[in-house]
């Protein structure tokens, strides 16, 4: 019995030997009782080596695992059972292994069944993929031989999209699906995918399932021994992305404004047709290049310093936006230039919208308006001419800087109404109220030539004129008006009127004074030839000095509307003491006390006015008269006094006239001379009694200085 059963196991083990695929037994208690040298090589060990040792030791990846399982089962129910498994985890080789178990253990008996596993695997992934992918997907049946296409599946997306079940479409061909139009289209393609053995991309619209939508399709051959046995093809809904894309070239290249792509580091990616046709290039000019090489930004180093900088910016997160000139075709230009940061879905930018908007005419028209402006300005302050406005239906009120300037306001200070009317003299303002009202009424204008009194009490004459300001529909709304500083025409005019005034007076003395003495001396010429008396003579003698006077008196008063232009310091005490030595005094006496002031003045007209005070003193003081010449005692002037018989009150108003005189020899001309040169110089004259009783001169200068 025993030597039967030896010859049976040596038998057994020659069987085993001779299998070609890896086989290994073991017993009850899972210890290898047998390894052939298939399954030694496959798991790189000797069976010597492993014979006698738990099988789960020796192939550690297949304790725990499904294999184990599975053996367990097959040794407890004897039941035979085929499995798949890897004998480790780093191999991607499968092997198919047959449990068979009997009384003394299990045997286990593989192949390698790794090509087939992964076809499988490859052939689950393309089921998984094609029943689970968004995208409507199908599979074309071809027979070359015939020509003839038909659908073989469509997934679960595709039936979707169409409303036709894959039941419906199994089996059929592309005419009797799509009709002969769209099929025919379709059938072309496929044709042409068959012939070229590669993908084709095509784009169709049709009406799916009622809606017309406009479809992308990707399909691509499936060729088997040199013959394409299949199309499997890819077709999705692209109208939404069609109508973004017709937006997108609605705003980006249907607008004047030049627009454009960038990169990070400043390639332009793309630009709109406005951009390319003003700088006069194609899309390959520019496109793929840095923006600052382009033409646009070559001609300006600063400016491409300038753009290199704002890219940086950008590039950081920063909008970015400036004025820049570019290079067009025809020329510069200014562009109001920004560049925009676009981020992705992690907050990072990844790419920048550059804007461009030819802004040179606003530049333009905003220079010539500045010029405009300044120009106006300029016509504002020659002419000290303002505006104003009023709106009637807010009671708003507008100045220009001109009349803040005018009524010495500050630009912040906001003017009402009432201020306006304010600050016109209270002589004046009943009648620019007046005037106002009429115009606020009955839309009458007005023209008026009033004073105003500025904030800082200067009375100053303006003229003013007001227009009514009609809407669109013809209702008053308001006024507008100017505003003109007239003060200096107003004192031109009564310099005017004054230099007339003399003109008139000056006429009516030569008309008059001179033809006096004339007469005197042409009567006594004609009693002289007759008698040659000596007393004629004198007559003629002492109408021609008082002609002489009367001359001399004449060309002074002539210059007394003349202003001081140039003055130069005085020694007023040397001056006077040089006219005392050129005047006849007899007996009378001059004294000077002028403590050695100096004052700023006009030399030959102050001399002329100390010797008409001094001959005025002389001539009425009597022959031992007493003049004396001194400061005032606040020390604004200077004054000179006698103790003659002095001027009565009543006429010390009229003794500044011209003619006026006490006197019958008298010009009446010297202390009018006096007045003049005193207003030339700024200064005032005034009489009073002297101390003595006679006639006080007090000349105030307010300027004058020690020596």
């Amino acid at each position: 019995m025993t030597d039967t059963r030896t010859t049976c196991e040596t038998a057994y083990e020659r069987l085993a030997d001779r299998i070609s695929d890896p086989y290994c037994a073991v017993d009850s208690e899972w210890r290898i009782t047998y390894w052939n040298e298939r399954m030694a090589a496959v798991t790189d060990t000797r069976a010597a080596d492993v014979v006698g040792d738990v099988l789960w030791d020796v192939v550690p990846a297949l304790r725990g695992s499904r294999f184990e399982s599975h053996c367990r089962v097959v040794m407890r129910t004897h039941e035979p059972r085929t499995v798949d498994v890897r004998l480790d985890d780093v191999s991607d080789d499968w092997l198919e292994a047959t449990l068979y178990a009997d009384e003394d253990g299990l045997s286990i008996i593989t192949r390698d069944v790794t090509e087939r596993t992964d076809r499988e695997a490859e052939v689950e992934l393309a089921e998984t993929v094609f029943e689970n992918t968004q995208d409507a997907l199908f599979l074309i049946d071809v027979d070359e031989v015939r020509d003839e296409f038909r659908l073989e599946r469509v997934n679960p997306v595709y039936e979707a999209h169409t409303g036709l079940s894959n039941d419906e479409l199994s089996g059929r061909r592309l005419r009797d699906v799509f009709g002969d139009d769209r099929g025919g289209t379709i059938l072309e393609n496929y044709r042409e995918c068959v012939a070229r053995r590669e993908p084709l991309e095509y784009e169709e619209t049709a009406s799916v399932p009622d809606e017309q939508s406009t479809w992308e399709t990707r399909i691509a051959p499936v060729v088997i021994d040199g013959d394409v046995e299949k199309i499997v093809g890819a077709t999705r809904n692209i109208t939404e992305l069609k109508e973004r894309e017709r937006r997108y070239d609605a705003i980006f290249n249907q607008t004047y404004q030049f627009t454009g792509l960038l990169d990070l580091d400043g390639t332009l990616l793309e630009a709109n047709d406005s951009a390319l046709e003003f700088g006069g290039f194609d899309r390959s000019d520019v496109v793929g290049t840095p923006l600052w090489e382009s033409d646009w930004w070559r001609h300006s180093e600063d400016g491409q310093e300038d753009l290199k900088a704002a890219i940086e910016s950008a590039g950081n997160g920063e909008f970015v936006r400036y004025d820049a000139e570019v290079q067009g075709a025809d020329g510069t230009v200014i562009i109001d230039f920004s560049l925009r940061p676009i981020t992705d879905e992690r907050g990072e930018v990844d790419l920048l919208v550059a804007e461009g908007r030819d802004i040179t005419a606003h530049i333009r028209r905003a220079q010539e308006l500045e010029q405009k402006r300044e120009f106006l300005g300029q016509i504002q302050s020659v002419a000290a001419i303002g505006g104003w406005a009023v709106d009637f239906r807010t009671e708003a009120m507008q100045w220009t800087d001109e009349v803040y300037r005018i009524h010495e306001l500050p630009p912040e200070y906001e003017p009402a109404i009432e201020d306006g009317i304010e600050f016109y003299h209270p002589r004046d303002r009943t009648t620019i109220t007046d005037a106002f009202e009429r115009l606020q009424t009955t839309g009458d204008r007005y023209d008026l030539e009033l004073r105003i009194v500025a904030s800082t009490d200067e009375v100053r004459w303006v003229r003013t004129l007001g227009s009514p300001w009609y809407d669109d529909d013809g209702d008053l709304i308001g006024a507008r008006g100017a505003f003109q500083d007239i003060t200096d025409r107003k004192e031109h005019e009564r310099t005017l009127q004054r230099t007339n005034d003399r003109l008139e007076e000056f006429t009516a003395v030569v008309s008059h004074d001179l033809r006096n003495p004339l007469t005197v001396a042409q009567a006594a010429l004609e009693l002289a030839r007759e008698s040659g008396s000596s007393e004629d003579f004198d007559r003629i003698e002492a109408a021609h000095r008082r002609m002489n006077a009367l001359i001399t008196d004449l060309l002074a008063l002539a210059r007394n509307g003349q202003q001081v232009d140039e003055t130069q310091p005085v020694a007023l005490g040397t001056l006077v003491e040089s006219v005392r030595e050129t005047i006849p005094a007899d007996d009378a006496t001059i004294d000077v006390d002028l403590d050695g002031y100096r004052l700023e003045a006009d030399e030959v007209r102050l001399r002329q006015l100390i010797e008409n005070l001094l001959s005025n003193a002389l001539n009425h003081g009597g022959d031992d008269v007493t003049v004396r010449v001194g400061l005032l005692t606040d020390g604004t002037g200077f004054y000179v006094a006698d103790d003659g018989p002095g001027i009565p009150p009543a006429v010390r108003d009229a003794i500044f006239d011209q003619g006026f005189s006490t006197t019958t020899d008298g010009t009446g001309f010297g202390l009018a001379i006096v007045k003049g040169i005193a207003e030339a110089h700024g200064w005032t004259v005034d009489v009073t009694e002297s101390v003595d009783g006679g006639a006080r001169f007090e000349v105030e200068t307010g300027r004058y200085r020690p020596e």
